[in-house]
């Protein structure tokens, strides 16, 4: 805690009250640790020409700063569940620590959070990461706009915790509203993250289903180091339902919308049989009006997931996506109407804006796709995204040596452009390309709780070195034992 001098009041800061949290859930743990599941982890990382190349810090929930050449973890993870008899009530409690022995900020807690369920509502409270999909191997975890690869932030989500069939069998329904803060340190302070969820679901999940929704995000008030306090919960129900702004809002949110608002619409079809199954998924990712009303239609991940659910099968699922950002509505963002008037239009530069000059991004990492970057830093600042506009393929697999033998691949070719310039062109010439890959080998005794594993991972190109052509070699070693 602090001591705010001048003042006759104590001021909480959030790391502290972190602390009292993780020892009350702490102690509901001792209650029910019949019901927990323990894991250990030490972890060392290594990269050449001193940072580590992609496939070793992106995706990990921010856990490692590409910029951290060589580094060792220690990390703990525990998840602690209860249902109470046949009621539909329970609760799950769960964290993970980290400790690293070469940083800046040595410990951390990189989840902490406890859920509340009835039946299949649920009101989530702390630092979650959303539920990995399509076994890890997605770049982005199948979202543009949420992917598995910063810290996650602390906040409140309220919703259901699966799809609900409504009327029919066939017709289902999930969501969820959350509000969250952005308290690590960036352009805009204290900035605030709304996020609302709304999904349909038609047909059967064992078999044939069609799903698809929007996703929609808001940073909203916070403090700017030139204008001053933002506009807050005064005119939270503009931000929320994407409304101009308000005499006390900037003039660029008069004539436009208030606050950073950014979103995605999702699309999945997937087809089940005995043993496999294959699905299709697409995510669309909107700014503003423009990219709503899909004037940036070319703009997609596009992605194929193939489950095979053999025991020890030489290969047990593959991710193909191909992304592509390019168009963004337009080179131009004051499009010229036939009547003579100018309406926004193009340059969306997805997930990056003028007052929330961070961006969407958390303790200097990216919460969207691991593929927007690299970000601008100063003092320790994230200042947004160098690239939006890229193309690119990316293929993951894992599958089964023998029973005690596991591996995994991740290979992803991304060309940059950079983001456009007011006289619509690149800003990045030439285009800067990277190729990322990276093998793993898992060894893992049926029934026993220990583990080692082993990476190695190898990039080539001109995105993280400021356009100067570089390969980089590097490898992770771990091993890991665990209680279920």
């Amino acid at each position: 805690m602090e001591i705010v001098s001048g003042r006759n009041h104590i001021k909480y800061r959030l790391k502290d009250i972190g602390r009292y949290v993780f020892v009350f859930i702490f102690l509901l743990i001792q209650q029910f640790s019949h019901a927990q599941t323990l894991e250990a982890s030490f972890t060392t990382l290594a990269g050449s020409k001193d940072q580590l190349p992609f496939w070793l810090w992106a995706g990990q929930l921010g856990r490692y700063d590409r910029e951290d050449a060589a580094n060792q973890r220690f990390g703990l993870e525990g998840v602690y569940v209860r249902n109470f008899g046949k009621s539909g009530l329970g609760f799950e409690a769960g964290g993970s620590f980290d400790a690293f022995i070469y940083s800046d900020n040595p410990f951390r807690f990189t989840e902490l959070y406890g859920k509340i369920h009835w039946n299949f509502l649920e009101l989530s409270a702390g630092a979650f990461a959303d539920q990995e999909k399509y076994m890890g191997l997605s770049a982005s975890n199948g979202n543009m706009a949420s992917a598995r690869n910063a810290r996650p932030h602390p906040k409140l989500r309220a919703g259901f915790n699966r799809f609900v069939p409504l009327v029919f069998p066939w017709f289902s329904i999930y969501g969820f509203y959350e509000e969250g803060l952005l308290n690590d340190k960036r352009y805009v302070s204290d900035t605030h993250l709304h996020r609302k969820a709304l999904y349909v679901r038609l047909g059967s999940a064992d078999n044939l289903s069609f799903t698809g929704g929007l996703e929609h995000f808001v940073m909203w008030g916070g403090t700017h180091p030139v204008y001053g306090k933002l506009p807050g919960w005064e005119s939270y129900f503009s931000y929320v339902f994407g409304m101009a702004g308000g005499n006390n809002a900037l003039q660029t949110d008069q004539l436009n919308v208030l606050g950073n608002q950014y979103g995605v619409y999702q699309l999945e079809i997937r087809k089940k049989w005995k043993d496999y199954s294959l699905s299709f998924y697409l995510g669309h990712p909107f700014e503003d009006h423009s990219g709503m009303e899909l004037e940036n239609l070319p703009d997609n991940l596009y992605g194929l997931f193939f489950e095979n659910r053999h025991e020890n099968a030489i290969l047990q699922g593959a991710s193909l996506e191909y992304y592509y950002t390019q168009n963004q509505s337009g080179a131009f963002h004051m499009a010229l109407q036939p009547d003579g008037a100018r309406k926004g239009h193009g340059r969306d530069n997805y997930f990056n804006h003028g007052v929330y000059r961070s961006g969407a991004s958390y303790q200097q990492t990216a919460m969207v796709s691991p593929f927007f970057g690299p970000e601008i830093r100063n003092d320790s600042i994230s200042m947004g995204f160098l690239s939006t506009r890229f193309s690119g393929v990316h293929l993951g697999a894992r599958g089964d040596i023998s029973e005690s033998f596991h591996w995994k691949g991740m290979i992803s070719y991304i060309k940059h452009l950079g983001n456009y310039t007011t006289d619509g062109l690149d800003s990045f010439d030439p285009r800067r390309k990277q190729f990322s890959s990276l093998v793993g080998i898992e060894w893992k005794e049926p029934g026993s709780p220990v583990s080692l594993g082993g990476s190695f991972a190898f990039d080539s190109g001109s995105v993280y070195d400021a356009g100067t052509q570089t390969k980089r070699l590097g490898i992770s070693v771990s091993i890991r034992w665990a209680i279920d």
